[in-house]
């Protein structure tokens, strides 16, 4: 197994320039920063062709890049080894150069982007569609526990969607540009000139004389002949459809072929050392005055072993099914359900559960035959077959009694909205536990405020009964016993019932995991009026769900404060569930995706963590992030069966872990069995870094936590591609972005009724 990393090294240890120290009379941290930033500026201004600057601390570090250039600031002689951030700089400098000389298209510094300009992947209108591979070079380092920072180039492969006709161009052709998004070039302001960089403008309102009225934009109009339609896989098909009819399809086909042909994992793996070997045989590529870079043509490995550019692999976890663990059993746990019913069996409540179907009148015979399966089981004679015993005998319960609530055609005077709400007051009355309810798959496309889909939830949920939102098109499928076997743990979940969780880590410590998500409220694509919710789901550290909690709306600059205080809620009531004494050993672990709001959810946690004064508290935050350009391979998996082929070959095994540093590791959720096709592009590792204010920076420890939490997803029988603890706050935040349209929606209905439900599954 390999990185996307080519090694390089230095023709030196050590460099000459110059360092201009920098103090200034800044007040606090910010002025400093923007001080640092102007006189950057001016600097590079001056002297940007002949020297690099890099501004670390209170100084900026002035390297000539050719032995005539004159000395800037104080002389000083560096070192790759303790200056490495310096020396990568150099680096990726000296990439840039290499490619801007050697005539290719590049179009950003850092990282370095090269666009294959020459290599078209549209099979049709390539006049009109630019999708181009694009490679980036960034220098990396790798950091051992012990030994020397070492670096590399970091290679990343993508597709870069641009069209080449103006919106004018595209207009007259036909493409109706209305409700779409516009860009225009980057002109002067660009750091790199050239005509596939481009800036977002607006939405395209009217078009009237030649120009375009936009809305949420900073230009209330612009000339259709100065601006582009933005390059996205949305407005590919919008102009496609219109200008190709018909062969737009087969378009579509060809282009997804040609993109596995870039992002494969095998393609990955052949351009990667193809390019590592056209590196090698230019090195060595100037650095600065007696310095340069050598760049290795292949790959780095990762050996066996725990240390930085190593790897180890995590096994799957046991899974518990009763309290006290007298019922533990190997992944995977569905099987074991169905022999040993689920971990609650012994305690759940409502042994006889009533659900309300909400369904339209002309499905109630083929959803009947539907939920006779789903109550009974799935009549096959094959033991791998799923969901035979059926919703009530495998989770042990007494019965399950349904009542029908028809959704009356519609009329001129009855709207859709209107059949489905009369429906689901007539449900409320009997007091259901959950509620199903049957849509058309079309319904998704309606708006929010309109759509059966959001609604009907918003409304049996302002009662405190959670909703199963099943498709007619689901039901019609083939394989129904796995749709029904994942409906029933979805169902179980939502009544409030525990299928399974994780065997416990033997510690002292009460272990608390939480997730941190925010649902930005507002359809601005610039963040013009923007509210905030924060999202908080709470798990214990054996992987059950404790509660999920939400602020209020409020304004970015209010978010800090209001995170903080849920944080407290949530806090004192974990105290008063588990009867946490004064100075017992606590710790909190903070999952959080790479979003915008990262740094100010970082300040709320420490500022909470630092009041908990009357426990010992450790904790851990823990970024947990898709989007980075960190790749893991393996040429020698061939993947899985699929069809008569097979799918995910060269992609790494699940549970694969490989340090970056001391605080950072790649950590593989996505297999080959998770690739859905045999065009899919290759799975990315999720990027596991510990927040360097934590006081728990036990880096194995946390990603295998993260591993851990994979298998505890109640939506389904499979391992999760994220952990649990950011599944569960990525779909609250969804359906609170989709709910807010919804008449009378109240979101503290999720903080009360069902604080301690799975409703959002």
């Amino acid at each position: 197994m390999h990185l996307n990393y080519l090694p390089l090294r230095f023709t030196s240890d050590v460099f000459h320039g110059g360092t201009i120290s920098f103090s200034g009379n800044a007040k606090d941290l910010a002025d400093k920063n923007s001080a640092l930033s102007v006189k950057l500026r001016e600097l590079r201004h001056t002297h940007g062709a002949t020297h690099l600057f890099h501004a670390s601390n209170n100084s900026i570090a002035c390297v000539p890049l050719t032995p005539n250039a004159s000395l800037v600031g104080e002389k000083k002689q560096f070192s790759t080894v303790t200056d490495f951030q310096l020396a990568n700089a150099l680096a990726r400098n000296a990439l840039f150069e290499f490619f801007k000389n050697a005539n290719h298209t590049v179009v950003a510094r850092k990282p370095v982007t090269v666009l294959l300009e020459k290599h078209n992947l549209a099979c049709a209108r390539q006049d009109v569609f630019g999708i181009f591979p694009e490679y980036t070079l960034d220098v990396r380092p790798l950091a051992p526990h012990e030994g020397e920072i070492t670096s590399g180039v970091l290679i990343g492969f993508g597709i870069r969607y641009v069209f080449l006709k103006t919106a004018a161009e595209l207009l007259k052709a036909g493409v109706p540009l209305e409700g779409l998004y516009v860009v225009r070039v980057l002109e002067e302001d660009a750091e790199v000139p050239t005509p596939f960089e481009r800036r977002y403008l607006g939405r395209v309102d009217a078009i009237h004389n030649g120009l375009a009225t936009l809305s949420d934009s900073d230009v209330r109009e612009i000339a259709l002949d100065k601006c582009y339609l933005e390059g996205s896989r949305g407005n590919i098909e919008s102009a496609g459809r219109a200008l190709l009819g018909n062969g737009y399809d087969a378009f579509s086909n060809d282009l997804h072929e040609k993109t596995y042909s870039v992002m494969g994992a095998e393609h990955q793996v052949k351009r990667l050392n193809d390019l590592g070997a056209w590196l090698e045989s230019k090195s060595p590529l100037p650095c600065s005055a007696g310095l340069s870079i050598r760049v290795h043509k292949t790959p780095h490995e990762c050996p066996r072993g725990t240390d930085a550019g190593t790897s180890h692999d995590f096994k799957s976890p046991n899974c518990v099914l009763r309290p006290g663990g007298s019922i533990t059993v190997p992944w995977p746990v569905d099987k074991q359900i169905d022999k040993h019913g689920p971990y609650d069996a012994e305690s759940f409540p409502d042994k006889r559960v009533r659900i309300a179907v909400i369904c339209p009148q002309e499905f109630v015979g083929e959803v009947g035959q539907f939920l006779r399966q789903f109550k009974d089981g799935v009549n096959s004679n094959d033991d791998r077959t799923p969901f035979r015993q059926g919703f009530v005998r495998k989770y042990h319960l007494n019965g399950c009694d349904f009542t029908f609530h028809e959704v009356q055609r519609t009329t001129a005077t009855l709207s859709l909205e209107e059949s489905y709400k009369n429906a689901s007051l007539q449900a409320l009355q009997d007091k259901p536990h959950l509620a199903i309810a049957v849509i058309r798959g079309q319904y998704r496309n309606l708006p929010d405020s309109s759509n059966p889909y959001f609604t009907t939830k918003a409304r049996m949920m302002a009662q405190g009964v959670p909703v199963q939102i099943i498709k007619i098109e689901t039901i019609r499928l083939p394989g129904t016993a796995y749709i029904l076997n994942n409906i029933g743990l979805a169902s179980y979940a939502k009544l409030g019932g525990i299928p399974w969780t994780l065997a416990p880590s033997q510690d002292l410590a009460h272990e608390i995991v939480v997730g941190i998500g925010s649902a930005r409220l507002g359809d601005s694509r610039r963040g013009a009026g923007e509210r905030v919710i924060g999202i908080t789901t709470v798990f214990s550290g054996d992987g059950q769900y404790l509660l999920a909690n939400n602020t209020r709306e409020v304004s970015s600059e209010q978010y800090i404060d209001a995170l903080t205080a849920s944080l407290h809620e949530t806090v004192t009531e974990l105290r008063s569930r588990f009867g946490w004494k004064t100075r017992d050993r606590v710790r909190f672990v903070f999952h959080q995706s790479y979003k915008k709001y990262k740094d100010v959810e970082a300040e709320a946690v420490k500022r909470f963590a630092a009041s908990l004064t009357d426990f010992d508290v450790q904790y851990a935050f823990v970024h947990v992030s898709d989007s980075h350009d960190w790749m893991l391979l393996d040429p020698s998996s061939a993947g899985v069966k699929w069809g008569r082929t097979n799918k995910g070959k060269m992609v790494p095994q699940r549970g694969q872990c490989v340090p970056l540093g001391p605080n950072t590791a790649l950590l593989t959720l996505s297999g080959p069995h998770q690739v859905k096709t045999g065009n899919h592009g290759c799975p990315h590792p999720v990027l596991v870094s510990i927040h360097e204010d934590s006081t728990f920076k036990s880096l194995d420890y946390l990603a295998r936590q993260v591993f851990n939490l994979s298998f505890i997803s109640w939506r389904g029988f499979n391992p999760s591609t994220l952990p649990v603890s950011i599944s569960y706050s990525n779909l609250i935040v969804d359906l609170l972005g989709h709910l807010r349209h919804v008449k009378n929606w109240n979101p503290e209905t999720l903080a009360t009724a069902l604080k301690e439900r799975r409703w959002f599954l």
